[in-house]
């Protein structure tokens, strides 16, 4: 399969194209905006080009396979609402109706009736359709609160995928770079045992060296094809998609403190917001159990035009009020009741459950935004020393006061540092990102 094009380099900042023409940038992002509202059912598309972050993010919080689904839900739940409310207001009817009846019965005559008939109904009192409406809409506001949650979801994991397959770029970069290292090492060897100031033996380790670097750089790059198929997977994009990812790593973490973070959390988190709401839920219907031991009071009215043989009238019309008193039925109201209890105080259950992991999820993200900074600091320090100490294994070595032995381990600790560096990186952008999800910040902020 093609590999992405992806800017690689040793630091891992994956860096921008240095010049692009606006009107390839326009094209990609009107194609970015066309296919983001392409009909659900579609197959996956094909994209070749450029992909910013942004744009894979504004992709999958429209198209997202479990995005489509809340969607889906939401629709599901709006209309439970819409028939719950129903219940609240006029139904009209309007029926034709034609009888040849032949057969004499109960004193009725023989007759041929051709009539219409309009017929219509209004709930003056009944408080629990009031109640069941107000909870079915409470419960679609939640429907609308777990969208946007799942559209939170995707946004991170979409980020971490883009992030991955920039990584991915990166390490194998890095591991062709120490498998260049490799290589020179494997020709100053040869070179020393061919004038005879080196065992054979070393250049055998140094082969051995180099080929195990090799291998190294062929699983990254098998590590970076399968993270842009996964990639393209999420967006729905076809795996023949010629995707270039445009942009890097990001290393400046947000200025925000701490309690900023979480009192951004508590107000902004689509999953406690969509908790609170099925705990108003579950209390309108709580109000609608008990209203079941309430009279009800409805009123309905009919008319009707038409023709008979024999003339049997041809209009009339009645209007008619009913009150319905409750009283015995079994227990099953009680029981209702008693359901709607528990139903309450589970959903109470879950909205402090969920309180407490929205302050954990963001206490747990600062602490890793925290951690990932001192180690890319550390990495970075690393690295350097990394390169110093190869730098002085190879002058010790063409000096003859060393042994081969002692550059195959400055390299061996120099492509580790490399990579850790990167990594470091790499966990520094996905710790921010990871920030902002447990604050439920806006999905590109």
């Amino acid at each position: 399969m093609p590999r992405s094009t992806t800017s690689r380099s040793g630091g891992g900042g994956g860096a921008r194209p240095g010049s692009r023409q606006p009107m390839h940038k326009a094209g990609i992002a009107f194609a970015l905006l066309v296919m983001m509202w392409l009909p659900a059912a579609a197959d996956p598309i094909v994209f070749n080009g450029e992909l910013s972050k942004a744009q894979a993010i504004a992709r999958v919080t429209v198209q997202g396979f479990d995005v489509r689904a809340a969607q889906a839900d939401l629709a599901v739940a709006r209309a439970r609402s819409t028939t719950a409310r129903s219940e609240l207001r006029p139904h009209i009817s309007l029926a034709a109706i034609a009888t040849d009846a032949n057969l004499p019965q109960l004193g009725m005559p023989v007759s041929r009736q051709t009539y219409l008939s309009a017929s219509a109904s209004l709930p003056i009192f009944n408080s629990a359709y009031s109640f069941g409406a107000q909870a079915a809409g409470i419960t679609a506001l939640a429907a609308a609160d777990d969208l946007a949650g799942v559209q939170n979801d995707e946004a991170l994991a979409v980020y971490r995928g883009y992030d991955r397959v920039l990584l991915a770029a990166a390490v194998a970069d890095a591991r062709q770079a120490d498998a260049s290292d490799q290589q020179a090492n494997v020709d100053l060897i040869s070179l020393r045992v061919r004038v005879g100031k080196a065992a054979r033996y070393q250049l055998v380790r140094a082969r051995a060296s180099l080929a195990q670097a090799r291998q190294a750089k062929e699983d990254a790059d098998a590590e970076h094809d399968e993270a842009l198929t996964d990639l393209k997977v999420l967006l729905d994009f076809d795996p023949s998609s010629n995707v270039q990812l445009s942009d890097g790593f990001t290393t400046a973490p947000p200025s925000s403190r701490l309690a900023t973070v979480s009192a951004r959390a508590r107000v902004q988190r689509p999953e406690l917001a969509a908790a609170k709401s099925r705990v108003d839920a579950a209390a309108a219907s709580l109000r609608q159990a008990r209203a079941a031991f309430v009279p009800v009071t409805s009123v309905s009215a009919q008319t009707y035009n038409g023709t008979s043989n024999p003339p049997l009238g041809h209009g009339g019309a009645q209007i008619s009020a009913q009150v319905s008193i409750p009283l015995v039925d079994g227990g099953a109201r009680s029981a209702a009741v008693a359901q709607a209890k528990a139903d309450q105080e589970k959903a109470q259950a879950e909205y402090d459950r969920r309180s407490l992991m929205v302050q954990a999820d963001v206490a747990n993200a600062w602490r890793e935004l925290t951690a990932a900074q001192r180690n890319l600091v550390a990495s970075q320090a690393a690295l350097m020393e990394s390169r110093e100490n190869l730098r002085v294994a190879r002058l010790r070595l063409r000096a003859g006061k060393a042994i081969e032995l002692e550059v195959l381990d400055a390299l061996a600790v120099s492509a580790n540092a490399r990579e850790a560096a990167l990594r470091a990186q790499a966990r520094l952008d996905l710790g921010i990102a990871t920030l902002h999800h447990a604050a439920g910040d806006p999905a590109n902020s």
